[in-house]
């Protein structure tokens, strides 16, 4: 006669085996495990187990949230408004350019979005497009037929970067983090980069949210002078004449972006 033990178990692990709540089960006596595989798995974790992740990021990283959160916000007050002046002025250049760069903006908060539910890879592969795009603009700035070649389909991305490089200098350093280790595959392809739970600041979050901030600021310097001319207060550029700009900062800014980038400012 079975115990009233072994009747559970039995009962139990037939309930599993034969619900039609999972595609698949394994039961794996090495390492004393019940693997279930549900139907709705996609579901679950956007709707509840990412949710619960994005709490404790919010807890964690507030204070960089809320710093980030303020420059993109001026950012955005350039592109919305250079765009809706750009629009009435019918300067087709500029409007291709706020949108590229609005664009761009709701890129950084998608891969904000996926961070603060625990996704460590992915954030570098989105982020990686706002390179082309801030070198995109910036191409438009500097020649003249640019803009023209861009409608036309005939834009060479690999030619362009180097003026993304010529507003941002260190746009290269950025840039080749994001490939080299997020878009292209490398090691990190191959390792568990998703998390349930941020309890710590660990290597993976700091490299994301250093990334993050990078992006955040370079798309603020593009967007300044993109729509320098609609604007009467800057942070960063001057006019030398009616073409050319140039990039400075007071002390007051410097001091901002040492504590904005913390450790990475010597990057920047």
């Amino acid at each position: 006669m079975k115990k009233p033990r072994e009747e559970f178990n039995n009962k139990f692990f037939d309930n599993i085996m034969n619900s039609n709540e999972y595609l698949h089960v394994s039961i794996d006596p090495v390492k004393n495990q019940i693997r279930r595989y549900s139907r709705d798995m996609l579901e679950k974790r956007i709707r509840r187990e990412s949710s619960d992740t994005a709490k404790s990021f919010d807890k964690l990283c507030g204070e960089e949230f809320c710093e980030i959160d303020e420059l993109f916000s001026l950012t955005n007050v350039y592109i919305g408004e250079g765009l809706f002046i750009a629009s009435n002025e019918e300067n087709e250049m500029k409007v291709t350019s706020g949108m590229l760069l609005m664009n761009a903006a709701e890129t950084i908060q998608a891969s904000i979005e996926l961070l603060r539910r625990g996704y460590l890879l992915q954030p570098g592969m989105l982020l990686r497009s706002i390179i082309e795009t801030i070198s995109t603009v910036a191409y438009f700035m500097y020649e003249p037929s640019g803009h023209k070649i861009y409608l036309e389909g005939k834009m060479d991305v690999n030619k362009i970067m180097k003026y993304g490089k010529q507003v941002i200098p260190n746009l290269g350093i950025i840039q080749g983090i994001l490939s080299n280790f997020f878009v292209h595959i490398s090691d990190l392809h191959s390792n568990f980069n998703g998390v349930d739970s941020y309890d710590e600041y660990s290597e993976s979050l700091k490299i994301n949210i250093s990334l993050i901030k990078s992006c955040t600021w370079s798309l603020y310097i593009v967007s300044e002078l993109t729509f320098f001319d609609y604007f009467d207060d800057h942070t960063y550029w001057t006019k030398v004449s009616d073409n050319q700009y140039k990039f400075e900062e007071n002390e007051q800014v410097r001091k901002w972006k040492t504590n904005f980038f913390k450790e990475q400012y010597n990057s920047f």
